[in-house]
């Protein structure tokens, strides 16, 4: 299969499993029913687009009107996407080892059960969306030649139409095959790698009326709203990301530095802003996983995820897993402190270890005991940063949902 690490090709194989789930749930419910191969053919030929296509775009013309919506089901589909676009990005593709062809079995592995023609007819289909009139003379060229091989390669009756009825059919389809890799390749470089695409991209942002300012002030106030609709710009916006720069390859390359580096601070505050908006939405699973991923990717944890993790495990009452993330920190920032006394509380009442705490958080941060009007303050610079920063990240919210906190706080 794909020639990258081991960890990679774990991740390979489990989107794999996942789309044949995907595929046997809604075998009842889709008429498009794509197999497994198509799927793949269909995502490697995103990846040969000059510019991205968006999830909101290819997911419903892969699957149709019945898209899988089970969270766990999109996740995988979207860490196989990745995969693929990594492979694609780093000019390594290999067709599935089942896409194979030999002139003894040329009519029976071009039925249209079979996996390449399914691979074929899933790349072709994705293909559709390139724009033709915006592509370069060679450009075009290449992808007539690919889509000249994948049409010729979807179905017997279409390699005989192709490659011709003559007796060196099976060379011409065997060669066809061989060279569809290198093709794929080629594709992949002249539509997105090739110096005239650069060259194409730097001008494009050099053109005049680009106010940067503008884009940014409307961006961010989309990016502010709690909705759907930004959970949405939002996903598409890391698709990008993960598919131009934050790959699986990336990740593994620079892991221990990632976090440091510029380049991906765009991603780390997309991903947090994506956390956030899943927990004031009250879907704390979601925020969990992934504030958690956050902070195994990025353990110094320079954007403060820690403190929402901590009320996404709160409002879920895992205090084992508070612990074991406030002793990992060990911090006496004023939502660490907070944290400990809440999770105290919530298991052990008016202990004692629980009124030492509230004594400590008293003497060092005296505004804290205001908790419960404090979110009316906010904005009136009547609180400090740090009572705003752990109100934004959910404090407020955790000590709301342990009954009686508030009350015994300010008593």
């Amino acid at each position: 299969m794909y020639h990258i690490n081991i960890n990679i090709k774990v991740k390979w194989l489990e989107g794999l499993q996942s789309i044949n789930k995907i595929k046997d749930e809604l075998s009842f419910l889709s008429e498009k029913q794509p197999d497994p191969f198509f799927i793949e053919g269909y995502i490697v030929g995103l990846g040969l687009t000059p510019q991205t296509v968006l999830p909101s775009v290819w997911i419903p013309k892969l699957f149709g009107d019945d898209t899988p919506d089970d969270e766990m089901h999109l996740r995988s589909l979207m860490d196989f996407y990745h995969v693929c676009m990594d492979s694609v990005m780093e000019g390594n593709l290999t067709l599935p080892i089942e896409c194979s062809l030999s002139k003894l079995d040329l009519q029976i592995a071009l039925r249209n059960d079979m996996p390449l023609p399914n691979y074929c007819m899933g790349m072709l289909l994705s293909l559709s969306f390139i724009e033709q009139n915006s592509l370069s003379p060679v450009q075009s060229f290449q992808l007539k030649k690919l889509r000249h091989v994948l049409s010729g390669l979807k179905s017997y009756l279409n390699a005989q139409n192709t490659f011709g009825e003559s007796r060196d059919l099976r060379d011409q389809a065997l060669s066809a095959h061989n060279e569809l890799g290198q093709c794929i390749r080629e594709t992949a470089y002249e539509m997105r790698f090739s110096d005239q695409c650069i060259q194409e991209a730097e001008e494009a942002s050099a053109l005049p009326g680009f106010n940067r300012d503008q884009i940014e002030s409307h961006l961010n106030d989309i990016l502010n709203k709690d909705s759907q609709a930004t959970l949405k710009l939002i996903n598409e916006l890391i698709t990008v990301i993960e598919r131009e720069l934050i790959t699986v390859n990336f990740i593994e390359q620079f892991r221990e530095e990632i976090e440091n580096l510029h380049e991906a601070q765009p991603y780390f505050i997309l991903k947090t802003r994506k956390a956030q908006i899943h927990f004031n939405l009250d879907e704390f699973e979601v925020a969990q996983r992934v504030l958690e991923e956050l902070i195994e990717l990025a353990p110094n944890d320079y954007y403060k995820n820690r403190y929402q993790l901590y009320n996404c495990y709160i409002k879920q009452q895992k205090w084992s897993s508070v612990s074991v993330l406030v002793d990992k920190f060990d911090s006496c920032s004023l939502p660490d402190s907070a944290t400990q006394l809440l999770c105290e509380y919530a298991q052990n009442g008016n202990s004692q270890r629980a009124q030492d705490l509230k004594s400590h958080i008293k003497q060092r941060f005296p505004e804290f005991v205001a908790l419960a009007g404090a979110d009316s303050q906010r904005g009136n610079n009547q609180i400090s940063d740090a009572m705003t920063e752990y109100i934004g990240k959910g404090g407020l919210k955790a000590w709301r949902s342990v009954e009686g906190s508030l009350f015994w706080l300010k008593a």
